[in-house]
């Protein structure tokens, strides 16, 4: 079987990681050094993923910020101090309690065991940055079981990445991009909230199962 066949799956996967990246602290040098921006810009138009502009505001917002101005948003987006308007972590969109380390973290942590990952980062698991993260090394997985005709592999990793993304990101993330969308003070955050509502409309349509919306 071609490695040609995998290439939309290692494509996925790089551009999993690359959002995955964006929600850690900011480190603006880096993202400049790597093309993080344009990288992700490029794999949008690979996958037909119309978020190219957004990307590009991403970019944007990168040059336009120093590394100070980004840390400050990103606390008064993710971190408070009285309280983060945009939320990073799935329990607290999905518990009934909006607490941390609810039922949901558990089973998100069940299942990066099902898949044989180990978490290394110190936190809960379901932080959006860990969870595009065991997307982006489900895509990983299937792409080598595919260039190498695995199809129990691909079967085994098939089924848990749906699993995974129709239970627990794809039901709480768009809320999260539209938070911050609303409260982002800077232009990368803004983009980064675009980015990250369409990759996940587009990953909604692709498998073919739409989220089902957590409470109001």
């Amino acid at each position: 079987m071609s490695t040609d066949l995998a290439r939309p799956d290692l494509a996925r996967s790089d551009a999993y990681r690359l959002l995955a990246a964006c929600f850690y602290e900011p480190d603006r040098e880096m993202f400049l050094e790597e093309n993080l921006c344009v990288n992700l810009a490029g794999l949008m138009v690979e996958l037909s993923v119309p978020m190219e502009e957004s990307c590009h505001r991403l970019g944007q917002g990168l040059q336009e910020n120093s590394r100070e101005e980004l840390l400050v948003d990103y606390a008064a987006l993710f971190l408070g101090p009285f309280g983060a308007p945009a939320q990073p972590y799935g329990s607290v969109h999905l518990e009934e309690e909006r607490q941390l380390m609810g039922d949901s973290t558990m089973k998100v942590q069940k299942i990066y065991g099902e898949a044989g990952v180990k978490q290394e980062t110190d936190g809960p698991p379901d932080h959006i940055a860990i969870e595009l993260e065991f997307m982006s090394f489900l895509g990983q997985r299937l792409a080598q079981a595919t260039a190498t005709a695995d199809e129990t592999a691909v079967t085994e990793f098939s089924a848990i990445q749906t699993r995974f993304f129709n239970g627990f990101l794809a039901p709480w993330a768009p809320l999260l991009g539209r938070a911050i969308q609303e409260h982002a003070q800077l232009t990368f955050y803004r983009a980064l909230g675009e980015c990250l509502l369409g990759f996940i409309g587009a990953e909604q349509q692709r498998l073919q199962k739409p989220a089902v919306s957590p409470r109001p």
